[in-house]
């Protein structure tokens, strides 16, 4: 990668989960939309609205997550803190407080990385939980989502899908 962010600077939590997707797309079009968290419900079916707070130079402080309730359920509201933002090359962030899903120490990463034919994105998540099975399973189902909505966006194919075992 091109930038990546000191993962043990935010987190000592393991490496989860991962995907890597190559996309038919320049990393300015992939990033005008990955870049930008309140786009992420064009991508990711589980939510219903994210909404983004920048600073006065445009870089991306905090989100919030509705994600789409279960059947018989109230949705889930989840606030993140953005640890690492870099135009054209990634972010990565971590849950603001106690969080709804049960994880703590966690970090999502997200970067692109330039290729000839287009983007590579590749989206990783580092969380302790005490479901971490529970968890691994959700994450897995919501990046495999993630990589299929992107695919159909861009073009492109899935190349790398993780899960620790």
């Amino acid at each position: 990668m091109s930038s990546r962010p000191d993962i043990a600077a935010f987190t000592t939590a393991p490496l989860r989960n991962r995907i890597r997707v190559e996309l038919n797309a320049p990393v300015p079009e992939v990033w005008a939309l990955v870049g930008d968290p309140a786009r992420m419900p064009e991508y990711s079916a589980g939510l219903a609205r994210v909404e983004a707070c920048a600073d006065a130079g445009g870089r991306y402080e905090s989100y919030v997550c509705h994600f789409k309730p279960m059947p018989g359920e109230e949705g889930i509201v989840s606030r993140d803190i953005m640890r690492w933002w870099e135009p054209d090359h990634g972010w990565a962030s971590s849950g603001a407080e106690a969080d709804a899903f049960g994880l703590s120490n966690d970090l999502n990463v997200t970067m692109i990385e330039a290729r000839n034919e287009g983007a590579t994105l590749t989206w990783e998540v580092y969380f302790d939980a005490q479901d971490v099975a529970g968890m691994k399973a959700h994450f897995d189902e919501a990046l495999a989502d993630i990589a299929q909505n992107l695919v159909r966006r861009f073009g492109g194919r899935l190349v790398e899908r993780i899960v620790e075992v």
